[in-house]
């Protein structure tokens, strides 16, 4: 499949035929989650591939019973390993710097003093799991394969099904198999309604 083919065949999906992913197309879809872009190479990504039916059930259960997720032959567990806390950070430390530029200094200033240091740090890297997680979806479509993102997780408990260690959490979800019916076609908006040249209203 053309790269372009698999983008339009991608689709969410929350009905699953029961019907097992081949060894070899679970490995392609890893595959390409391992080579997404990381700043730095930093990788920080760890993907859980969850297939016994209790697990996924206890997955299930801290993902507000979802119930349908554990239909899925495959549920990827998108983690991520945490950085280290911005507070204390050297003034010149590049995570620090970055993070100020985007955010503000008064933004961070006020993250810094919140008492729970793990859970401002889960904030900041939410998106971590963002590329490879995509990247994934695509691998799959472009093998007949559909899946969710599910963000609706209580990352803690999520974290002790999973057995993490305490700097890595599970951010997101991701259901996967072959869908049981056709997917709807999805509607999109133009691309000249979400796009503008050098400044907005250009």
């Amino acid at each position: 499949m053309e790269f372009m083919d698999a983008v339009r065949a991608r689709r969410t999906v929350r009905e699953f035929a029961d019907r097992p992913i081949p060894e070899d197309v679970l490995a392609e879809v890893l595959e390409a989650g391992r080579l997404a872009a990381a700043g730095r190479y930093a990788q920080r990504w760890y993907f859980g591939v969850v297939q016994d039916q209790s697990h996924k059930e206890a997955l299930v259960a801290e993902a507000c019973h979802q119930e349908w997720i554990a239909t899925a032959p495959v549920i990827l567990a998108l983690c991520a390993r945490l950085n280290d806390d911005l507070r204390g950070r050297a003034a010149d430390d590049m995570v620090l710097r970055v993070n100020q530029e985007r955010f503000g200094e008064d933004v961070i200033e006020h993250l810094n003093a919140f008492a729970n240091r793990q859970a401002i740090t889960t904030v900041l890297q939410n998106g971590d799991v963002f590329i490879p997680g995509q990247q994934m979806f695509l691998a799959a479509a472009n093998r007949g394969l559909s899946a969710c993102w599910i963000g609706w997780v209580n990352i803690r408990e999520a974290g002790r099904v999973l057995c993490l260690p305490d700097d890595v959490v599970c951010l997101f979800l991701m259901p996967m198999g072959y869908p049981a019916v056709e997917p709807d076609p999805g509607e999109w908006r133009d691309i000249e309604q979400m796009t503008f040249h050098e400044r907005w209203g250009e």
